[in-house]
């Protein structure tokens, strides 16, 4: 399997040290769906929207994937921002996925990176991706339903097609978006949920279809 990272170095949150947590491990019943649609379609394109992790690569390699992987919360935490008004916008995405117009995409792995998006900033950057998504394409979301969640994304590591180690990068917490069911589809324009999980430890998973 070939793969592509631009990723940028981890965020330090005020400049503190991080406080280390230890990994948990999940069904994931969304990325159990996903892998019967990768095993159907075989040799398919991957964007990992998350950090680049070997042990990813290495699972994904015996589907034949090409993947391509591009850190949006790395690249957000790279811009100097002034405040809340201060947004993200086409642009900005545009930039942070410079792709080839002919790139498309059968597989999105967004993993909890929407929960770091304001929603103007997930409305323009879900047009992107419908751009550069075939149809019939498949996205993987985690959006939180908590008040809180961690100060920043996890780091996910695929331990079988039906789980996933979560590695807390910090104990710190921010508000959550709280983004609700009919808003990630009306946000995500162009995409539809195929399957919704609720899950106990405060994570709704979506497995959304390009239309």
């Amino acid at each position: 399997m070939s793969w592509f990272s631009r990723s940028s170095g981890p965020r330090r949150e005020g400049g503190s040290v991080q406080t280390e947590v230890e990994p948990q491990v999940h069904k994931s019943l969304a990325l159990a769906a996903l892998f019967t649609e990768i095993r159907r379609a075989r040799k398919c394109q991957v964007l990992d929207l998350g950090s680049a992790v070997g042990s990813n690569v290495e699972f994904l390699s015996q589907f034949g994937c090409k993947l391509f992987i591009e850190d949006l919360y790395a690249a957000l935490a790279s811009r100097t921002t002034v405040g809340e008004g201060d947004l993200a916008g086409p642009e900005f995405f545009s930039e942070f996925l410079a792709l080839p117009d002919d790139t498309r995409f059968d597989v999105v792995l967004a993993w909890d990176r929407l929960n770091y998006l304001h929603r103007k900033e997930l409305a323009a950057f879900g047009e992107l991706l419908r751009r550069y998504c075939r149809p019939g394409a498949h996205l993987f979301a985690q959006i939180y339903y908590h008040k809180q969640i961690p100060a920043q994304p996890n780091r996910y590591k695929i331990q079988d097609e039906a789980h996933l180690i979560y590695e807390r990068q910090t104990a710190a917490e921010r508000p959550s978006p709280r983004f609700a069911p009919a808003e990630v589809t009306g946000l995500l324009k162009g995409f539809r949920v195929d399957r919704s999980f609720l899950l106990q430890h405060g994570i709704q998973e979506y497995l959304l279809v390009r239309e």
